[in-house]
């Protein structure tokens, strides 16, 4: 390669990067978006992309990674805990990954499987401290698996764990060197880093939320004091005016929590004053907005003001038909119904009994509309990508016979220009052919290997789908509803336990072990298909574990067949299944 060449190929590499950063940068934003505004959409859209990437495992990662987070927002953990493993499985540091892991955790954390998420959130943030040189992102990192744990610290009603956690997630962020720029630049006219500020702001809040539900009041006004001044010094540049941002929100759920400390005080006026406030400055904010609502009809609620919790909880009910917040209005509909319920309005609470069931209804009937999607793409990802590797895996093979016969075309030719043949060269040649097919043989044992770890991971992903199938069945009241899902309890079996798997299993083994079917049949005539079945999976050095898996069976059930298919070869005791099958003559 000249000196032009390279520079041009130098550059070529550069323009290739720059474009696939931004192409990866644009796919993920447009992902974020339809997070927010359409997730059916977004989860939709991402498979579209993963269907047409190829060779591009990093922005795989960062899809599947988004797809997961999706999934969670929907409340359909067993699918965002599938796609976090795969993206783990796509990324350049599978082992030394904190944000996977705190993603991993978020999913148990759902879940309320305290005990794991804590394991994986406490993995993170010792990766973070050991290599906190080598990653990005590491202040923001510790912070929120500190602040994670500190939630399930609360949770868990260990006050003094949780108080460990934020103290230290706000010192983190407190000693960071873009904190400590931003508080130089209060003094001047332009503020550095005030989303950095706000980070810190959030921290004296979780930490007024803590000291709240322990009852310390007076603390927690003073972490909401120290949480609101920081908040106003990063509106220094727009005039002080809280703008529909991070700022004006954590102010919203600020007073939203002094309402509630101001009632525990038995300071009403002050907790309505608060209530108002917090509703002005969350009202571009739907979320936050139905979760204030929420805690200030508990306020009405306690005080018997029947008519104004049953109002508030409507109010808050509205915003989340209008912005798809689902799993938020189930909420506040059990919630209507105990607070009808406690004021005797018996015919009222029936009405929105029957509405709460409906809607249900129709969330499990979306679930499990994309649970189904979810399958059908996984098979034909799987099916689809199989096909590809076993494609890229042909070429290879003949790119390497093709390479070999050359050389010994090259040979050949050699030898009758210098008249010259003798033993060694006869030797190098068999030698060659030997290379040849014992090369063609690994190849198609790799495709083997490849095309069961694909039939398993299949498997394993419909054994996880099932599962979520049947939670989203057992929402369904009606007994005539559930047994209308039965169809699609057989399908997903069904695929679990594909002949069509076994037909692409038994070629592919056939064109590696093209003799062993056939000797297997011819020593032992009486030998029936299941166990030849059994025998092929064996040949491929699999275990127990691993044959149930491919074959959709129990452990338990496998054992049974190997135990009977020693008796049916006459095996003596000592002499292993597994060692024989290998032992068989296939020449």
């Amino acid at each position: 390669m000249d000196k032009i060449t390279k520079i041009f190929y130098v550059l070529f590499l550069a323009g290739t990067f720059i474009e696939a950063n931004n192409i990866n940068k644009s796919v993920v934003d447009s992902l974020e978006s339809l997070r927010l505004k359409a997730p059916d959409r977004a989860i939709r859209y991402g498979r579209d992309i993963l269907n047409r990437l190829d060779g591009n495992p990093q922005l795989e990662s960062k899809i599947l990674n988004k797809m997961g987070e999706i999934y969670l927002d929907l409340g359909m953990s067993s699918l965002a805990l599938t796609n976090f493993i795969d993206s783990r499985e796509k990324s350049k540091d599978k082992k030394f990954n904190p944000w996977n892991k705190i993603n991993i955790g978020n999913v148990y954390y759902q879940q309320r499987k305290w005990v794991e998420a804590k394991e994986l959130y406490l993995q993170a943030l010792d990766i973070f401290r050991r290599r906190d040189k080598e990653l990005r992102n590491v202040v923001t990192g510790k912070s929120v698996a500190l602040e994670n744990l500190g939630r399930i610290g609360i949770n868990l009603k260990n006050y003094d764990d949780a108080l460990v956690h934020f103290k230290e997630a706000l010192n983190v962020k407190r000693g960071s060197a873009r904190y400590k720029a931003f508080q130089k630049s209060i003094t001047g006219s332009r503020i550095d880093y005030p989303t950095v500020a706000l980070g810190v702001a959030y921290s004296h809040s979780l930490l007024a939320e803590l000291y709240s539900v322990w009852g310390l009041y007076d603390m927690s006004l003073e972490q909401l004091h120290a949480s609101d001044s920081l908040v106003t010094a990063t509106q220094k540049s727009t005039e002080g005016k809280l703008k529909n941002n991070k700022g004006s929100r954590l102010m919203g759920n600020n007073h939203s929590l002094r309402m509630q400390l101001y009632f525990n005080i038995k300071n009403i006026r002050g907790a309505y004053y608060e209530s108002r406030m917090a509703a002005s400055l969350l009202k571009d904010n739907p979320k936050y907005t139905v979760l204030h609502f929420s805690e200030k009809a508990n306020i009405q609620f306690q005080q018997d003001s029947v008519y104004a919790a049953l109002e508030t909880i409507d109010d808050a009910l509205k915003i989340c038909q209008l912005n798809g917040l689902t799993n938020v209005e189930l909420s506040l509909l059990s919630t209507k119904i105990e607070y009808l319920k406690h004021f005797k309005l018996e015919k009222s609470a029936l009405s929105v009994s029957n509405t709460l069931i409906d809607k249900k209804e129709a969330l499990a009937s979306q679930r499990m509309t994309l649970l189904l999607e979810n399958l059908n793409y996984k098979s034909e990802f799987y099916k689809n990508r199989s096909m590809l590797e076993l494609t890229r895996l042909r070429e290879k093979i003949a790119f390497v016979a093709l390479g070999f016969i050359l050389v010994l075309a090259g040979v050949v030719i050699l030898n009758h220009r210098n008249k010259r043949k003798s033993a060694n060269k006869d030797a190098l040649i068999n030698k060659q052919e030997k290379i040849i097919t014992e090369n063609a043989l690994k190849n198609k044992e790799r495709e083997l290997v490849t095309l069961s770890a694909n039939i398993v991971s299949k498997n394993d992903l419909l054994s996880s789908i099932g599962k979520d199938l049947e939670y989203y069945i057992s929402l369904i009241e009606s007994k005539a509803d559930r047994k209308m899902m039965d169809p699609l309890r057989k399908n997903i079996k069904e695929k679990v336990d594909d002949s069509a798997d076994w037909e692409q299993f038994q070629i592919q083994f056939s064109s590696a072990y093209p003799d062993f079917i056939s000797s297997l049949i011819k020593k032992y005539s009486a030998i029936k298909s299941a166990d030849i079945k059994l025998c092929c999976y064996l040949k491929m050095n699999m275990n127990t574990k691993e044959i149930a898996k491919v074959t959709g069976l129990s452990v338990r059930a496998i054992e049974n067949k190997r135990y009977r298919l020693r008796k049916k070869l006459n095996l003596d005791k000592d002499l292993s299944l597994d060692t024989y099958i290998n032992s068989i003559d296939i020449n």
